[in-house]
């Protein structure tokens, strides 16, 4: 007895929510950096280089975006 509803598809909208919601919980708030792990938000209010100065490895984030500067000409 096969019972069970057809499992939906993943969508382009329930990836990027799902991508805006792990970004929300990877993202520290001080300097806007976004780790490879969840970083402690509601305990430490931050990671942990910007809480207590504990250096983090240059591969356990993604740099934050510059945005991209055009001067006039």
């Amino acid at each position: 007895m096969d019972l069970a509803k057809p499992k939906l598809p993943m969508t382009l909208a329930k990836e990027a929510a799902l991508d805006a919601a792990t970004a929300a919980r990877q993202t520290c708030g001080t300097c806007g950096r976004r780790y490879f792990h969840c970083i402690p938000l509601k305990t430490l209010g931050s990671c942990l280089e910007c809480y207590d100065g504990t250096p983090a490895g240059p591969t356990s984030y993604i740099a934050p975006l510059v945005p991209d500067h055009r001067l006039a000409a």
